[in-house]
């Protein structure tokens, strides 16, 4: 299989980052903070590392509130899937309890008795459960204790904790940061400013909302009636291309009959203002569409923001490219096609309940259904481990170096992304071994060098891994949670899709960060699934069914957690084609 994670510039391991940290001399705990919290705002992580894929207890308790409000007062989730979401929200509270010692463990204590409560009262009624058990329950729930707990940690965190629990509470404190509003460039750009000067770092990472007025250009029309009654505060002007300046910034956005709408948005910064204004002018304008149906309206890409303090900042959307583009198959998937367009609507759609729901959507079309969530969990778990490990040689190999050489050869990569011909290579430098080779040794040691000189997050994700890799059960527990992880963002994007599409609800607490990860579980699902069906029509085999694949992944899933549980040992885990169709995941040094 294709390594999917690529060698890019990660702007959290820069050259401009790394000096900053040299002058503010800040330790390797420090730097480990800063970078994992910028990791986790990148888009362009995936979703073992995304903020929108990582544990979170206080977001597990966010989303079990808003389905018990939900459910009080629309009877959406219906009872059973309420369960479910209550049980996948425990899960995740209780992996992160370690963190909430640090600060929170009381009210993380009564949030978790909360939700048993309710859940032995949904066992009791079922379909019959009054919908004010389910409003008081969510009454008493209070996410914002955890968010004020979590924003606590900082300051031990900057003193210094070890790891792992240095990592989970990184995590922890990034989901806070992303669900406050905060854009991960402009986080990094107020973190550079910061250490030259430094203050208090909460001020940073959750500075206070202030008044933005974006400024955007809708094309289709010159004029939009009632705007006003519809958005008070809003302000609009015609365009006209011919009158602009040549060098005005609009000239580009301008095509035909455009307006340009001004509107006053409350955010902690100025990109985060830019993408809050575009998605209130996308909802406003699902009420012009709908009254003109012929004629077809569009937020351009360009924006322009008026800070607090009258700086103008202007931006474009950001699009990734890539130099060349390849298929998830060499030929037409049949039975992936659907999923493939729907997942690809998904992308491409603004408003982010919508685009949650398409993306559960495209998952279904490949035949998935509420009862096969833990299935596509387990399965999701396996290709995860592939991913984090192939992220790992990606950032450690991030800088080229002499330090490299050692490592490149017995590592070789191909191409000039660097591809890892061989996972189970690297995976063999990372484990520990009693009579390590000459040359694996030198491996071995350039992995530590080149940690040590990288430092921080790089340091840490070398450091955890190895320790990971050296105790089998320690891994066993780490697949186990990346499973719960995984049902729990499965569990709750079936819940938004039923909210957005049948209760038509358009906003939900985090729901920004649930349209990622849905997009980001169907990019991985489609990411195994295609290689499965290109390594059988390579082979010419018959073509397995998706569910089929769900279940097979998910029986191999729990076979290699209970072998890792009694294995005392990861030397014969192989995880080059863990997802693939051959079982060879215990595979590796037995020819």
């Amino acid at each position: 299989m294709k390594s999917m994670v690529r060698h890019v510039r990660y702007q959290y391991l820069d050259a401009r980052l790394r000096h900053a940290f040299d002058e503010a001399g800040l330790d390797r705990g420090q730097r480990a903070l800063l970078q994992g919290v910028l990791r986790a705002l990148d888009p362009d992580a995936h979703l073992g590392e995304h903020v929108a894929g990582l544990n979170s207890a206080f977001l597990a308790v966010t989303r079990a509130q808003a389905a018990l409000e939900s459910h009080a007062t629309e009877d959406q989730p219906r009872w059973n899937l309420l369960r479910r979401i209550i049980a996948t929200s425990l899960a995740c509270m209780d992996a992160a309890r370690p963190a909430y010692a640090r600060g929170g463990a009381k009210e993380l204590a009564a949030a978790r008795k909360v939700l048993l409560d309710v859940d032995a009262a949904v066992a009791a009624d079922g379909q019959k459960l009054d919908p004010q058990v389910t409003a008081a329950a969510a009454a008493k729930l209070d996410p914002a204790a955890l968010k004020a707990a979590v924003q606590g940690w900082i300051t031990p965190l900057w003193n210094g904790v070890e790891l792992p629990l240095r990592a989970r509470m990184i995590a922890e404190v990034a989901v806070v940061v992303a669900v406050h509003g905060r854009d991960g460039r402009q986080l990094r750009a107020d973190l550079l400013r910061w250490l030259k000067k430094p203050g208090g770092l909460k001020e940073v990472l959750w500075p206070d909302e202030r008044k933005h007025v974006v400024a955007l250009v809708v094309r289709g029309a010159r004029v939009l009636r009632h705007l006003d009654e519809l958005l008070p505060q809003a302000r609009q002007e015609p365009l006209h291309r011919n009158r602009l300046p040549k060098d005005d910034f609009l000239k580009e956005a301008v095509n035909g009959s455009s307006v340009l709408v001004r509107l006053p948005v409350d955010a902690a910064d100025t990109h985060t203002a830019a993408l809050r204004g575009r998605r209130i002018l996308n909802e406003v304008l699902d009420q012009y569409a709908a009254g003109e149906r012929l004629t077809e309206l569009n937020i351009a890409p360009v924006w322009q923001v008026s800070g607090p303090g009258g700086r103008v900042t202007r931006g474009t959307e950001h699009q990734r490219t890539v130099g060349n583009a390849y298929p998830l198959t060499a030929y037409w998937a049949a039975e992936l096609r659907s999923a493939m367009r729907v997942a690809n609507l998904a992308r491409q759609v603004d408003a982010p309940m919508a685009s949650a729901g398409l993306a559960w959507s495209a998952l279904e079309a490949t035949g998935l259904d509420p009862s096969k969530i833990a299935w596509l969990a387990k399965a999701c778990a396996l290709q995860m481990l592939r991913q984090h490990l192939i992220s790992l040689h990606v950032v450690v190999t991030n800088h080229d170096d002499q330090l490299r050489l050692p490592l490149a050869a017995q590592v070789p990569t191909i191409g000039v992304k660097h591809h890892l011909r061989s996972v189970d290579a690297w995976l063999e430098v990372l484990i520990r071994h009693n009579r390590p080779n000459e040359q694996l040794t030198a491996a071995q040691e350039a992995v530590t060098a080149l940690a040590e000189n990288e430092g921080g997050l790089v340091q840490d994700l070398v450091e955890l891994w190895r320790s990971r890799l050296a105790d089998s059960k320690d891994l066993a527990g780490w697949l186990r949670e990346q499973e719960n992880t995984a049902a729990a963002v499965l569990e709750w994007l079936y819940v938004t899709r039923n909210l957005a599409f049948h209760a038509g609800r358009f906003a939900s607490p985090a729901d920004t960060l649930t349209a990622h990860a849905g997009q980001a579980v169907a990019d991985l699902t489609l990411e195994f699934l295609g290689n499965w069906r290109t390594v059988e029509r390579q082979r010419s085999r018959q073509e397995t069914s998706t569910v089929e694949i769900y279940r097979r992944l998910a029986q191999r899933q729990d076979q290699l957690v209970a072998r890792l549980k009694r294995a005392g040992s990861v030397r014969r885990l192989s995880v080059e084609d863990i997802s693939g169709p051959d079982e060879k995941w215990w595979s590796r040094g037995n020819s």
